[in-house]
């Protein structure tokens, strides 16, 4: 149970990373640059790897998004206070925003990554604990 949690933790926690991967505009993307000056092979072509990392953000995101859909509005809001807010508000912000007390808090929060382990990919994070 708690390695669950732990598991479902850990992808709530790229959340941040993956927004800012999965918002990179395509235009802010440079064309590759032909020279005949002699380089280091290279296996890609740098446009595309980054075009293949921002749709894999985004539909991470998405798979992450509808598993939150699944929670209950108070699971929600936490969750999304805790991973997706970018001024990253301590645990203890978070309860005094949302009128929780401290023990209300972590149990609702557990309960919360108990149900997104559940949610997310069809319960795939349990097929990893």
């Amino acid at each position: 149970m708690e390695r669950v949690q732990r598991l479902a933790e850990n992808k709530l926690k790229q959340c941040r990373r993956l927004m800012r991967t999965a918002g990179q505009r395509l235009t802010d993307l440079q064309s590759p640059t032909i020279s005949d000056m002699p380089r280091s092979s290279s296996y890609g072509n740098a446009v595309e790897e980054r075009i293949v990392r921002q749709v894999s953000a985004q539909q991470e995101l998405g798979e992450i998004y509808r598993a939150i859909t699944w929670l209950t509005r108070d699971e929600q809001n936490l969750l999304i206070a805790k991973y997706f807010n970018n001024e990253r508000p301590t645990d203890r912000m978070i309860m005094m925003d949302m009128g929780l007390s401290e023990r209300t808090f972590y149990r609702l929060h557990n309960r919360a990554l108990q149900e997104f382990a559940e949610s997310y990919m069809a319960g795939s994070l349990f097929q990893n604990a």
